[in-house]
């Protein structure tokens, strides 16, 4: 049974994912911006909706 804390894990580390894929990069030309911006959105996303979601319906 998925809980909002977990919810919120799961988003934690989608933009922790983002952050070491934007790290690992160094800085050069061919720096992806994008894919790391966008890891770092889908887990705030995710972890905004699913706690909203899990939180607010009794019946999960």
């Amino acid at each position: 049974m998925f809980t909002w804390r977990g919810a919120m894990i799961l988003g934690i580390s989608f933009v922790a994912a983002g952050v070491v894929y934007l790290l690992v990069q160094g800085s050069g030309e061919t720096l992806d911006r994008a894919g790391a911006t966008m890891l770092i959105v889908l887990g705030a996303a995710m972890a905004f909706t699913f706690t909203i979601l899990l939180r607010g319906s009794r019946g999960l």
